[in-house]
């Protein structure tokens, strides 16, 4: 499935796909958007399955309840959601547009790639773990955007990533393409995260 997300500032598609032979996503995603900030995350419930979907649909409730805190305040809300659960990981980017800043937090591996107009491109470490309650020790990265950078975020079950300059998150056509091109693993779930600065 793709759904697309767009406001003045930025387009973003996002595929998601279920594991072969399972009735529910273990992958969750969110694109809260408003006029100050964008909240993007991806989400990778450990396992698959019932378990995993829940993991994720959890930290999708805690974004959603505090999305107007910091980025790193938002992963703690995830983790603490999390307690007693199977467990996820996660990549949250927090967009400020007064700023022009992406701000960063993850932990586990979500992977994430911001591309400026210049060609030069930011990719910092996940941190290994994952989320589930217990007491970790977050952290945040800031970069700057121009109009014309983009990113991409995604979860282990994408095996191969799309050039990303050659998919726009304005045009379905191309998204459909995001959605049926070879990317995938066929053992896993998976989530594809596209975004265009305007």
């Amino acid at each position: 499935m793709v759904t697309l997300y767009k406001d003045q500032h930025i387009d973003v598609a996002t595929v998601q796909k279920t594991k072969p032979g399972n009735t529910v996503c273990g992958d969750g995603h969110i694109v809260f958007q408003s006029s100050a900030y964008t909240i993007c995350a991806v989400i990778d419930g450990l396992g698959s399955g019932k378990g995993a979907h829940l993991s994720a649909e959890k930290a999708i409730r805690a974004i959603q309840d505090h999305h107007d805190e910091e980025a790193e305040q938002i992963l703690e809300r995830c983790n603490q959601y999390l307690a007693n659960e199977r467990g996820a990981v996660i990549t949250l980017l927090r967009i400020d547009y007064k700023a022009s800043t992406v701000t960063y937090s993850n932990f586990g591996n979500i992977g994430f790639i911001l591309y400026h107009p210049d060609g030069t491109v930011e990719q910092p470490m996940p941190k290994r773990g994952y989320l589930c309650g217990r007491v970790q020790k977050l952290s945040s990265e800031q970069f700057r955007y121009k109009p014309g950078s983009s990113f991409i975020m995604y979860s282990d079950g994408v095996e191969q990533l799309p050039k990303v300059r050659e998919y726009s998150a304005t045009a379905k056509a191309v998204s459909e393409k995001l959605l049926n091109g070879k990317f995938y693993s066929q053992k896993d779930d998976a989530t594809l995260m596209i975004g265009n600065f305007k």
